[in-house]
């Protein structure tokens, strides 16, 4: 048996169905590459009474120890947010299942929901882009103007340290049409000091601690812009 966990975004957001999946596997592992280490492992190994091993991305994606573990014992992984919003851990999962190992998912608070505390609407967000602090790929601009072009906003995910300022800048270095588009700046999502803020592409403003995203305003109805005004300036 695999079980793929979803940690959420902050301590405390594992379910008790993660805790109890966690409890019955012999082996365990966790991931932190997709969000800075908020949940504390210690205290879940206390918890539960299964050890817990972190593993870097290389080991994750590169090597096979999560399935050949799984193959052998039921083991658990434990990821950030939720388990299926990364490409990696999908594949995983169908990999495993590929070698006949039985998977169970159990999802938990990610980027994708709380991008809601915005008052942006989440069913009204188009395809989703990140920004590497290293690269500047003019796909993300490509993708931004698809979802402009029927009115969707655009959540833009960032490296984990990546300050959403300096972010903000690049996007506008990519595409100049973007500097005074609206946006809205989210710090450390879920955490007790979250931070929600509206910004202008191109303007200088201050920020805090990472994790960072960005949503890209598009199209808004009466309710959206009421709650954008609660987070200006």
């Amino acid at each position: 048996m695999l079980y793929l966990v979803g940690l959420g975004l902050d301590n405390g957001e594992i379910t008790q169905k993660g805790l109890k999946a966690l409890e019955n596997a012999e082996k365990a592992y966790a991931e932190f590459y997709t969000n800075t280490e908020t949940v504390s492992v210690e205290e879940l190994e206390e918890e539960t009474g299964t050890e817990i091993e972190k593993l870097s991305r290389e080991k994750v994606e590169q090597e096979d120890i999560i399935i050949e573990s799984a193959e052998d014992e039921d083991t658990a992984f434990l990821v950030s947010g939720d388990p299926l919003t990364a490409t990696t851990h999908y594949e995983i999962k169908h990999r495993a299942e590929g070698r006949g190992i039985e998977t169970t998912v159990v999802h938990a608070p990610s980027i994708f929901t709380s991008i809601a505390e915005t008052g942006l609407n989440v069913y009204k967000f188009g395809r989703t882009v990140t920004l590497p602090e290293d690269f500047a790929p003019e796909s993300i601009t490509e993708h931004i103007e698809k979802n402009d072009s029927i009115g969707l906003h655009t959540l833009v995910l960032l490296d984990i340290n990546y300050d959403g300022s300096k972010a903000a800048d690049k996007l506008v270095k990519i595409d100049k049409s973007l500097e005074g588009r609206r946006a809205v700046l989210v710090e450390r999502a879920n955490a007790d000091s979250m931070n929600v803020k509206v910004i202008e592409l191109g303007e200088e403003f201050e920020t805090g601690e990472t994790p960072h995203c960005l949503a890209i305003v598009g199209k808004t109805d009466h309710m959206e812009e009421e709650f954008l005004k609660s987070h200006d300036g």
